[in-house]
C-alpha cells in the first residue's frame, strides 16, 4: 500500500479535528459550553430522555480518547492498530450522531429552517470526511 504523503492540509486537519474533539468532549462531560452545536445535543436528549447525560458522558470520554490521539498521531506518533480501532469507533458513533440530528430535524424541510438541516449535514459531513482522511497505522 502507498504510503500517504504528508501535507499541511492533512496536518492542519488533523489539529483542527482532534482540538474539536477536545473542547466537544469537556463541553459534553462538564456540560459548560456549547462546541457541539446544539442541534446535536438536542437530538440525543429527545432520543435517550433522561439517560441523555449518560451518553454525553460516554461520547465525550470516546472524542476525548480519539481527539489526544489524533493530535499525538499529527505529532507523527503512532500506537498502530489501537489507535485505528478508537478512529473508526469515533467514525461510526459520529455517522449514527448525524443520522439521529438529521432525522430529529426531517421536519425543516417544510420552512426555511431547511438551510439549518443542510447546514448540520454540511458540517457532519466534514467530520466524517476528516476522520477518514486520517491514515491508518502500521
Amino acid at each position: 500500500m502507498a504510503k500517504q504523503q504528508r501535507t499541511w492540509g492533512i496536518f492542519i486537519s488533523q489539529l483542527a479535528l482532534a482540538l474539536y474533539f477536545i473542547v466537544t468532549a469537556f463541553c459534553l462531560i462538564t456540560r459548560e459550553g456549547s462546541s457541539i452545536s446544539s442541534a446535536e445535543i438536542e437530538a440525543i436528549t429527545r432520543v435517550f430522555g433522561k439517560g441523555a447525560y449518560t451518553v454525553n458522558v460516554i461520547v465525550g470520554i470516546v472524542l476525548l480518547l480519539c481527539g489526544i490521539m489524533f493530535a499525538l498521531k499529527a505529532f507523527g506518533m503512532d500506537f498502530g492498530k489501537f489507535d485505528d480501532a478508537f478512529k473508526y469507533i469515533t467514525l461510526v458513533l459520529w455517522i449514527v450522531i448525524t443520522v439521529i440530528t438529521l432525522i430529529f430535524y426531517i421536519g425543516d424541510f417544510k420552512s426555511i429552517m431547511v438551510l439549518h438541516w443542510l447546514l448540520a449535514l454540511a458540517k457532519n459531513a466534514l467530520i466524517i470526511g476528516g476522520i477518514l482522511l486520517i491514515k491508518n497505522g502500521k
